[in-house]
């Protein structure tokens, strides 16, 4: 699996002077970033073609929600009816990890594109069984969407989802050693965010 791209707020070392000093001390401010973990589980569903990776709220209510705070949209019973599936695309585009201990996991979803002037907020939630990551991990291929679901036990899956989406650009399945110290990830992991 290909590295992530780099953040966009990550420096750089292109200020630095051929002596290797850096004329400009000031690093350029980081956007307020927010882990949101207001969901209860996570649904799996798809085929070989795409799949989408689905955080599951109590009700509707609150997928909707936690959407419209997380993607900085309204996404829910409006764009339901359009019959046009490009309207349901929120245009954001995340990244998403999943990393694995021996007992449990964690996932992490942020924008790949953050923005100084507002709250960014990264999905992150820490689960206590593995099975569902491997049930994934062995079917995970092609494209990947993220959608927020709510329970609802009327359906064979338990669970269902709105209609909007977020892309994502790529899925990394690390051990928890591999998750590299200082990066992003690691730093939504710790809650280490301003």
């Amino acid at each position: 699996m290909s590295a992530p791209p780099p953040h966009p707020f990550t420096p750089s070392n292109s200020n630095k002077d051929d002596d290797g000093s850096n004329p400009q001390q000031q690093k350029p401010p980081l956007p307020p970033i927010v882990r949101f973990s207001e969901f209860l589980g996570m649904g799996y569903f798809g085929d070989e073609r795409q799949h989408v990776i689905a955080p599951i709220f109590d009700s509707r209510h609150n997928a909707e929600k936690g959407w419209t705070r997380v993607m900085g949209q309204e996404g829910g019973r409006g764009q339901q009816g359009s019959g046009n599936s490009s309207n349901n695309n929120n245009g954001r585009i995340f990244h998403a990890i999943f990393v694995e201990h021996p007992s449990k996991y964690e996932f992490i979803a942020y924008p790949l594109e953050m923005d100084a002037g507002r709250i960014n907020y990264v999905l992150y939630r820490s689960f206590s069984s593995l099975s569902s990551l491997r049930t994934f991990k062995e079917t995970y291929g092609g494209r990947t969407f993220i959608k927020f679901g709510w329970h609802d036990l009327t359906r064979p899956s338990k669970f269902d989802v709105m209609p909007s989406y977020a892309h994502v650009d790529a899925v990394e399945f690390l051990k928890v050693e591999e998750v590299k110290q200082g990066t992003l990830a690691d730093r939504i992991r710790k809650n280490e965010l301003l």
